[in-house]
């Protein structure tokens, strides 16, 4: 898991993870190494589950800190990355999937040295169909990224267990792109 863990839903974004640097990641004055991710969650019990999940149970209830749309922007900007999201067993690209694609690879062509990551969630044990279709959601998404001009050889790939994030389905109807910055 990242330093910093935020989780996104119905449009809102809350700190989950990495309170300690809390006072930083508002002020904008995080050092380099330390890491953020932003974790796409379906639904706003998604996120106290994975809340619950990073910190524990809390002693005084309520929510996790809400974090600012234009800090959660400015995250997205320097390197956290995007969600693309699917419909059941399909494969298609929607305008929701093209725009963060199309701004995926803005951030490529003005970080050069940076790559992607196309992140796919598996169930290890899962149907190899399930597999398969992540795997052609994965190359849809790399062609785009071509077509938008981003090299070849700066896209990777890469999966993670489904387990990763509280209520993720073992059908994960999703594709990561991570951005990787140079020497990660």
């Amino acid at each position: 898991m990242a330093d910093i863990t935020l989780a996104e839903a119905s449009g809102r974004v809350w700190l989950v993870g990495g309170e300690p640097f809390i006072d930083d990641l508002l002020a904008n004055t995080l050092s380099g190494d330390v890491s953020i991710e932003i974790i796409a969650c379906e639904h706003k019990q998604d996120v106290l589950d994975l809340w619950l999940q990073l910190c524990g149970p809390q002693e005084t209830g309520g929510d996790p800190w809400l974090i600012h749309p234009a800090i959660v922007a400015r995250i997205r900007r320097a390197s956290a990355g995007y969600s693309i999201f699917f419909a059941e067993w399909s494969a298609r690209l929607d305008s929701d999937a093209l725009a963060a694609i199309a701004s995926a690879a803005g951030w490529a062509a003005d970080n050069p040295a940076a790559g992607l990551d196309l992140i796919a969630f598996l169930d290890p044990g899962g149907p190899r169909a399930i597999a398969d279709l992540a795997r052609l959601r994965a190359q849809l998404i790399e062609d785009a990224l071509i077509e938008h001009g981003v090299a070849a050889g700066r896209i990777g790939r890469g999966a993670r267990g489904i387990g990763d994030v509280a209520g993720m389905a073992q059908e994960s109807q999703r594709i990561d792109i991570a951005m990787r910055q140079p020497g990660a």
